[in-house]
């Protein structure tokens, strides 16, 4: 077997793609049929779950694992990124503070208070199998003392959530810890992204995540970033490449030869809206390698074959793309559910060849 990401559910492959499970579940799937596609982990995010049902609720029925039906790892995301995106559209409703975040629940009273060490403490409530610390996620166009300020900011939470993380470990006498990721910030300058990366490293993290947006002004992808990570960081800690889903931005950060895990609302959004990817080459050898089908294409009305000949999800086994677009023109639940496992099942399909080419 090749790289893998060891866990107290389970090993990971290496790469791996994860489904976003944000609220504590893959939109429109189950957890089996999320399984049966060939999803082998899942990404949560701490301050969602924080919010609706309560890390307290969760813990008490059981922990996120046994809450969600799902046996394999689990990898939560501190949330700081979602909160900070909430309190930046609409200012009433928080603050970003040097020792943490304070966001205002809408249609309540509700105050939620997120430092780096409440981070921490949220994520092992869950049961968390990989942990992301809380980091400070600066616009793509601040300018530079402020993406300064985001990198001193993110080097202090993490000194700090490694700290309460240490403390959780030996308070619960774990025999098989979770792993703490920090995020390396520092936007486009190199110079920061390098700071940022070696006081991560020497708080002695068991993983990296690339932070900030990976795509530039023009919407050009940052794989510059990437390759300056993958000269910085060990080569034997785990990379999480966090929002990154295209499959060619897949395949481009994979090419690099890190032990990386992707995680992106992508596939599971465009299976929702329509959008079905299908392989047209080998995504290790050929580019292009696939294309995207619009399902409600009139041309598809008609269309006895499946999404994609060869493929063995559970819609392009059983129904033809002219049934997939009829459930979807009859607003039907069954076309999110199908067109949302033949997405996952291509991701699945996407990580396999990249493992097998080692």
């Amino acid at each position: 077997m090749g790289a893998a990401l060891k866990t107290a559910h389970g090993e990971l492959p290496l790469p791996a793609f994860l489904p976003d499970a944000t609220r504590g579940a893959v939109r429109a799937v189950e957890a089996e049929g999320v399984r049966e596609a060939g999803v082998r982990a899942l990404m949560a995010n701490a301050f969602h779950l924080m919010i609706r049902p309560g890390a307290d609720r969760v813990r008490r029925l059981g922990g996120l694992h046994r809450f969600m039906g799902w046996d394999g790892p689990i990898v939560t995301d501190s949330g700081g990124f979602q909160a900070m995106s909430l309190i930046r559209r609409e200012p009433e409703r928080g603050q970003i503070r040097p020792d943490g975040l304070v966001y205002r629940v809408p249609d309540t009273e509700r105050k939620i208070r997120l430092t780096p060490e409440k981070c921490i403490q949220i994520q092992f409530q869950l049961g968390s199998d990989v942990m992301i610390a809380l980091d400070d996620c600066p616009r793509a166009d601040d300018p530079p003392d402020a993406q300064r300020a985001a990198v001193e900011r993110t080097i202090e939470w993490a000194r700090r959530g490694a700290a309460e993380f240490a403390r959780q470990v030996e308070q619960r006498k774990i025999e098989t810890p979770p792993l703490l990721v920090g995020v390396v910030q520092g936007g486009a300058d190199a110079e920061l992204r390098s700071e940022c990366a070696g006081a991560l490293m020497e708080l002695g993290l068991g993983g990296f995540g690339f932070g900030g947006w990976p795509l530039d002004a023009d919407g050009r992808f940052r794989i510059e970033s990437f390759e300056l990570l993958a000269r910085l960081l060990p080569p034997d800690a785990p990379r999480f490449a966090l929002g990154v889903g295209k499959p060619e931005h897949v395949v481009a950060v994979a090419r690099l030869g890190g032990r990386d895990v992707f995680d992106c609302t992508l596939p599971t959004r465009d299976a929702r809206h329509h959008r079905l990817y299908t392989f047209t080459g080998d995504p290790v050898r050929d580019d292009p390698f696939y294309r995207c089908v619009y399902i409600l294409d009139e041309k598809h009305a008609g269309d006895t074959g499946p999404l994609e000949s060869g493929c063995d999800c559970a819609c392009c086994r059983r129904y033809s793309r002219g049934y997939l677009r009829h459930l979807f023109k009859i607003r039907d639940a069954a076309a999110l559910r199908l067109a949302t496992l033949h997405n996952l099942r291509f991701y699945a399909r996407l990580v396999d060849a990249l493992q097998a080419a080692g």
